[in-house]
């Protein structure tokens, strides 16, 4: 059987995990199966006043970064998955800044994103970019549009 490698300790059991508590929480499954229980319910206790009392009078802090601090705890399709949402995001920021780009040009002037957008791309992107917008437009304006898996075109 494959050994899964150990998953860091968050940043914010480290704030209130002591070592001692750490050292416990390590010994439990050598502990003989009556003390189990009682043990990992002591030590969740004692976690939670360590937290109760860490966070007492302190102000509450935003990470701007926390996107980039979650990633070392992630499987390797999360991460994929958090990568992907920064990217729409980092996209979604950058057409809205395209769009205001466009708002204060002037009024009488049509502003049309895509074509600024194919202005970044490379030609090779820009011909692979129009290749695939005419083969999305041709698919959707074809009148056999509406056919769907398990019709005899399909099969």
């Amino acid at each position: 059987m494959e050994r899964k490698p150990p998953k860091l300790m968050t940043p914010f059991d480290s704030l209130i995990t002591p070592p001692y508590l750490y050292t416990l929480k390590l010994i439990i499954p050598y502990t003989p199966p009556s003390t189990q229980r009682f043990l990992a319910c002591y030590i969740k206790f004692l976690e939670l006043r360590y937290t109760l009392e860490h966070f007492h009078g302190f102000p509450s802090h935003s990470s701007s970064k926390i996107l980039e601090e979650l990633k070392d705890y992630m499987s390797p399709s999360e991460k994929e998955m958090m990568e992907q949402m920064e990217h729409m995001m980092n996209m979604l920021e950058m057409i809205q800044s395209i769009q205001a780009m466009g708002d204060s040009v002037s009024r009488s002037e049509e502003f049309n994103p895509m074509e600024m957008m194919k202005g970044i791309l490379t030609p090779e992107q820009q011909q692979m970019f129009q290749m695939y917008n005419t083969m999305f437009e041709s698919e959707t304006e074809s009148p056999d549009s509406g056919n769907q898996k398990g019709e005899t075109n399909y099969e």
